[in-house]
């Protein structure tokens, strides 16, 4: 007897059973038995980390390229959940953008690799154009802090000069920045996450508080 097709939502369970076992493989989680990173990621150790058949995968992702992309997508919801959780407790926005980005450094230092996963530049020609669902995982991901520069707006508490989304890029630009050298190892002079974080926010603040769009080009000018 045939057995009855899977619902929406148990594919949808399958399929995050798979990413979640594809996830354990790549970062090298000792119940997997491997080293990690993306060669050790194969459909079969996957299947077996996930306990379903060799098979299973492919009914879910056509190739490596796309589990891949779906497994980028998901580390970009991971991050997404982790600075949401973090800016709930707080309601003034000097207080959500410093949560939002502490916490932001704290999850990338925490899991450098699932971190790096989310930057890495793919050589495969098939994964070259990303996924709707990676790039809407990364736009949700960066929507967080610009929701939060865009409520401080409009509550007064930021100035409006620059607009959320570049204010955003700014603030994500910086804080990627200082995960990267920690994690290489460049803070030999005294620095490190802790003490920078917060200056770096002041300074960031500082900065928009006298920064003003020209009409064209996206460039900015000084305010005097």
């Amino acid at each position: 007897m045939a057995r009855p097709p899977l619902t929406d939502a148990e594919r949808d369970q399958r399929r995050d059973a798979i990413l979640a076992a594809a996830m354990a493989v790549f970062e090298g989680d000792a119940s997997t038995g491997c080293a990690g990173g993306l060669g050790a990621v194969s459909f079969r150790r996957i299947a077996t980390v996930a306990g379903c058949s060799y098979a299973t995968p492919y009914s879910y992702f056509a190739n490596k390229a796309a589990l891949i992309d779906a497994l980028r997508a998901r580390a970009f919801v991971w991050m997404e959940r982790i600075m949401r959780d973090a800016i709930a407790p707080f309601d003034s926005a000097d207080d959500r953008l410093d949560a939002l980005a502490t916490a932001y450094v704290q999850a990338a230092l925490e899991r450098p690799n699932r971190y790096a996963l989310m930057f890495f530049a793919l050589e495969d020609a098939e994964a070259s154009t990303p996924s709707l669902e990676l790039k809407r995982a990364k736009r949700d991901a960066l929507d967080v802090c610009t929701q939060v520069i865009a409520a401080g707006q409009a509550s007064g508490d930021f100035p409006a000069t620059v607009d959320p989304l570049t204010a955003a890029h700014v603030f994500w630009s910086a804080a990627h920045g200082v995960v990267s050298l920690q994690v290489a190892g460049q803070f030999v002079m005294g620095r490190d996450v802790q003490t920078l974080i917060p200056t770096l926010i002041r300074v960031l603040r500082s900065g928009l508080e006298h920064m003003q769009p020209l009409e064209k080009g996206g460039e900015f000018r000084k305010t005097a």
